[in-house]
Formats: structure tokens, C-alpha cells, sequence
């Protein structure tokens, strides 16, 4: 949403920056991976220069430590993920009348208080769906789990999706890998019902 806000106003440089806010939903998961894979590098990348500030250790990828590997894999994930809903909330802003807010402007309406009268109600829709969607795409990740980490160090990445992934493909057990998607649907559907049940109820008491 702040990316989407941002690239929303005007200023010289827009177009470029809309296109570099844009372009990692253009790069393929394996691509992404590298990448990262790259960026992590203990040798060569920034895991070098993040052991100076204390965090992760000198010759060792930031992908090999139980502890920092999930947030690794979180901040690629970030990277790759969020330029699409920056678009999903952007089309929506492009939409709200700029009368609207010279109106507020008029009546002596601050940032803040325009944000929350006029683009909040806007782009609500859009934020749940988008919100919604990612937890769901999210959940079913299994590409940039597998090629950057395998589900380890000592499982500490693997997730329900890459775990079904790798009972069937690995393992060869189909039967307990289908019985495990049935589980991660049913999971998936009660999270979906349910909080499109709580956003409603929220519209609704307004």
C-alpha cells in the first residue's frame, strides 16, 4: 500500500519508478532464486557486509542458520510478491476523484485526515482481496522454498505444501501426499471463510 501510494503521485521520475516497483512480478521464480541465492552469498554478496553489523556470521549464508534462514526466504518472498499488489491497489487509487480531496484541501483537511476520509474507503476493497490473496499464494508456495533451501536447515523452512511436495515426489507416497492436500484445502477454506466473514461483519457495523 505505501509503494502503491507512492507511485500514485506525481514527480519527476514516476514512469521509472512504476517500472522498477513493477519489475520483480516480471522475474520467474527460478530467476528470483538465483538471484537471492546470489544476494546471500557469504563471499560475495551482502552476507559479508551484514556479519560487520552483527548479524549472521563472516563465510556463512544467511540460508544455512536455522534461525535466519525463514526470514530469508521472507524477504525474497516480499521482493517478488509485493509489486503485484502494489498494481491491485494502484488501479484502485487511479480511480478516486481528485475533486475529492481539493474539496478536503478546502475545508482544511490534512494528509492524514484525507487518507483515512477518502483513499482508505477506496482501496479497503482492493486491500482485503489483496491481503486475502497473498495468505493463500503464500500458504501454497512450495517454488522458492524448494530451490533456495529444500524445506532446511533441519526443516526450520518447510512448509505444508513443500512437506505434500516432497512426500509424493521424493518419497513416492502418493496416497499420504493427496490425504495431506485435502487437509491444506479444508485449512485453506476456513481461513478464507472466515475472514471474509470478519471483514464483512466490520463493514456491516459501519
Amino acid at each position: 500500500m505505501a509503494l502503491a501510494l507512492l507511485i500514485n503521485r506525481t514527480f519527476v521520475g514516476r514512469g521509472m519508478a512504476r517500472s522498477l516497483v513493477f519489475s520483480p512480478w516480471a522475474v520467474s521464480g527460478i530467476l528470483t532464486t538465483t538471484i537471492w541465492i546470489l544476494i546471500y552469498n557469504p563471499s560475495t554478496g551482502v552476507g559479508r557486509y551484514l556479519a560487520d553489523f552483527g548479524i549472521g556470521e563472516y563465510g556463512v549464508s544467511l540460508l544455512a542458520g536455522a534461525d535466519s534462514a525463514f526470514w530469508a526466504l521472507v524477504l525474497a518472498e516480499m521482493w517478488k510478491g509485493i509489486p503485484f499488489f502494489a498494481i491491485l491497489i494502484l488501479a484502485d487509487l487511479q480511480s478516486v476523484s481528485l475533486d475529492l480531496y481539493e474539496s478536503a484541501e478546502v475545508d482544511g483537511a490534512g494528509a492524514f485526515r484525507k487518507f483515512f476520509s477518502i483513499t482508505w474507503p477506496h482501496i479497503k476493497q482492493a486491500v482485503i482481496i489483496a491481503t486475502l490473496l497473498r495468505a493463500v499464494w503464500e500458504f501454497n508456495n512450495v517454488d522458492l522454498l524448494y530451490t533456495m533451501t529444500g524445506g532446511g536447515p533441519a526443516g526450520s523452512t518447510t512448509t505444508l505444501p513443500l512437506y505434500v511436495a516432497q512426500t509424493a515426489i521424493n518419497d513416492r507416497d502418493f496416497g499420504y501426499g493427496s490425504a495431506l492436500t485435502v487437509v491444506a484445502f479444508v485449512i485453506l477454506t476456513f481461513f478464507s471463510l472466515v475472514y471474509l466473514r470478519i471483514t464483512k461483519s466490520k463493514e456491516d457495523q459501519k
